[in-house]
Parts: structure tokens; sequence; C-alpha cells
């Protein structure tokens, strides 16, 4: 059965993941096979990568510090990214997501449940689309499958905590959220609430997006500004 969806592997050799890609091409995926940065760089700029698999030790960048710069690269149409790896350790795959990637599998690669993992993902590319017809109609638009945030300024993609704080007054418009309520959320650490960590997020939050996008309400906390929907 053909698939309309690109395939692209990162991996310094092909030996531990030939079974897999010769599974998905035989299933009609469209799959690329890229071994360095500079080429990964370039596919994903003139072409439509939709699921990017990147193996963590991935020549002179760790997949993690590529994810990052993936997601922060502006003009493209952001993929779906898996990471994969020998390392199981937890500590490895939370900073993976943390850094962007959709998901994180734990070597060798099997390729049915491989291809389960990537039909989860694609599944969801449906409603990426849906989300950007609805941009060309609203004023502010929070996409949290793709990291991204539209305003009127354009496309934008904000550091990582600062888009979680957006996404989170966004989705709960009607609530005030206070510092504490932040710390607990975001960070998981209240002691965050008693430093200025959460007003320097705030203010650059505004600065990126508009000094309109977030209300204070003096002596409590801050809000989403619901004229934007």
């Amino acid at each position: 059965m053909a698939h309309t969806f690109n395939i692209v592997f990162c991996d310094n050799t092909d030996i531990n993941i030939k079974k897999s890609i010769d599974y998905l091409v035989e299933r009609g995926f469209k799959v690329s096979l890229i071994k360095d940065e500079k080429a990964l760089f370039e596919f994903i700029n003139k072409e439509v990568a939709h699921v990017i698999l990147l193996e963590l030790d991935y020549r002179s960048k760790d997949a993690i510090s590529l994810t990052s710069e993936i997601r922060n690269q502006k003009g493209i149409n952001q993929p779906f990214i898996i990471i994969y790896s020998e390392k199981h350790d937890d500590f490895i795959q939370v900073t993976a997501l943390n850094a962007g990637a959709d998901d994180y599998i734990v070597s060798p690669l099997k390729p049915l449940l491989l291809e389960a993992r990537i039909s989860a993902l694609t599944k969801r590319y449906d409603y990426k689309q849906i989300a950007e017809k609805e941009e060309e109609s609203k004023r502010f638009l929070v996409d949290k499958d793709r990291y991204l945030i539209v305003t009127e300024r354009g496309k934008l993609n904000l550091p990582r905590k600062e888009f979680e704080m957006v996404h989170l007054m966004y989705s709960n418009s009607n609530k005030i959220f206070t510092r504490q309520d932040f710390a607990q959320i975001i960070w998981n650490n209240l002691d965050v609430a008693n430093k200025r960590t959460i007003d320097i997020h705030i203010r650059n939050i505004r600065r990126l997006l508009g000094e309109d996008v977030i209300k204070t309400i003096k002596g409590v906390g801050y809000r989403f500004n619901d004229a934007l929907y």
C-alpha cells in the first residue's frame, strides 16, 4: 500500500536499520537515509520530511542537539521526530522529549513496531493540515503538535518553557495563573515561584508576541487575553 509520507533516517550507518528501511519501503513508504547534518538540513529545506528518525549519537552532533536546531528552524514544514538508541536511561529519554522529539525508541528497531509508531504519529498529520487552515482566520493560534505560535506578526517558535506557559494560558483563558501555578505545572518545582524566573519569562513572551497577549491581574497573576481568539 503506497503512502504519501516521507520517512528520513539519520544514522551513521545502515547496518542496524537496513531491515527497518527495507520493510518500510515494502510497505509503500518513501524512505531516505542521510548520513551527515549538512545533507539533513539541505533535505528539509528543499523537501517535506514528515517523519525524521535520528540515531542518538548521530555524527558530530547528537540527535538531541539536532532536534533543537530543527525545532528552531524557521520556514520549514516541522516534521515529527523520533530519536532511537540502545541507551534506555530515563534522563536521556526525558531530555530528548523536552528538546522537541515526538517519541523515543530503544534499539534494536523492530520493523513492525516501528511502522506502528510511525503510523500513530502520521495520524496526527490531518490535524496539522486543519491547524494550518485555521491560521488564515485566527489572529492568534497555539499549535502544540508543532510547537508553533501563529500571530499577526507571523509564525514564531518560543523557548520550550515559554511556549508551555503560553499554551497553558491559551488553553485555559478563563483562569488566572499565579507564579505558584506556573512553578508547579511547568517546572514541577515550587521554589521557582520565589525567584524572578517567571517574571523574566513573561517579559520575554510579551517582547516576542506583543504586550497585549498576556494580561496582568494585579496582586494575583497572569491570564491570556481572550480577545485574541
